[in-house]
């Protein structure tokens, strides 16, 4: 037997021999996550004795753990955008750095992003800042949809992906948010999931965009444990970002605005790639003062 102290330890020890880059931390996160308590409680009842169920369940996952599998899979929960997200192998994991994307919606649709559209879609409810139809393609986990509607109260915002499973999981995260009123769900390949005459202000995406050669390359909790189809950007990385950019200016609103998250080095290409049908094209950098996201306005 073991008391909460020893097998913090032990837990670290064990998920440092494993290469865990935060192994105290981790093994922290998991004997809160089996006890059911709080990080407090661990070292204010340290010499408590763990029960047999109790050690047996922290071995499974610390073994899982050890075997990268990643530690969101583990407890089935992420945060982001100070927002909690059920998440599954079917998704991939919602990540800090898709914050600066969704923090640049939320600021779109909040400031002065609209002025001119209201003459177009006067007869459209959604026609205002107050109603911004926001389309999220790739939506995964649907932490960009959910958060865009939970900060942005009066917007609609469609989750498009091609994973049904994928889409339950966004279903499941806008109840758990408290938007499911404000979210529609569809499920096909890109635009083919939507209505031809429908028509947003801003397409936000976070698609697929490692390149083909690289995705074995990833860290092995990443490449062996998140959906491959939710990483292959195709053999230089772009193929997604080539059929949006053609295909959005017939979704879109007279100046509405495509954001899409990006790779490190594809700032440029992407940008060029937008060239055609907008105007204003943006790189925005990652706290890491790496490119992460590309935006541009609808020509008109």
């Amino acid at each position: 037997m073991k008391t909460i102290k020893q097998f913090l330890q032990y837990a670290a020890e064990t998920l440092k021999n494993a290469g865990i880059e935060t192994p105290v931390l981790e093994a922290g996160v998991i004997l809160c996550h089996v006890l059911n308590c709080n990080r407090t409680y661990l070292y204010t009842h340290g010499d408590r004795v763990l029960e047999t169920g109790e050690l047996a369940e922290l071995e499974v996952f610390l073994h899982k753990r050890s075997e990268n599998v990643p530690l969101q899979y583990l407890l089935g929960e992420a945060e982001f955008m100070s927002l909690s997200f059920k998440v599954s192998p079917a998704v991939l994991i919602p990540r800090q750095d898709t914050e600066i994307l969704v923090e640049k919606c939320i600021e779109l649709i909040n400031g002065n992003g609209f002025n001119g559209l209201t003459d177009e879609c006067s007869q459209e409810k959604a026609c205002c800042v107050s109603g911004a139809r926001v389309l999220d393609m790739c939506t995964g986990s649907g932490c960009i949809a959910v958060s865009i509607a939970h900060y942005c109260p009066g917007s609609r915002v469609a989750a498009c992906d091609i994973s049904q499973e994928a889409l339950e999981i966004a279903r499941i995260n806008s109840v758990r948010a408290g938007v499911e009123k404000q979210l529609e769900f569809r499920c096909g390949d890109l635009f083919e999931a939507l209505d031809g005459r429908e028509k947003f202000h801003i397409i936000v995406s976070n698609p697929p965009y490692i390149e083909t050669g690289t995705v074995k390359t990833l860290e092995r909790q990443v490449c062996d444990h998140e959906p491959y189809i939710a990483l292959d950007g195709g053999a230089d990385g772009l193929d997604f970002y080539r059929k949006i950019i053609y295909a959005a200016p017939g979704f879109l609103y007279k100046d509405g605005y495509l954001v899409l998250e990006i790779g490190y080095n594809q700032g440029e290409s992407v940008g060029r790639l937008m060239e055609n049908s907008f105007g204003s094209v943006t790189v925005l950098k990652d706290l890491g003062s790496n490119d992460r996201v590309v935006l541009g306005r609808l020509k008109k």
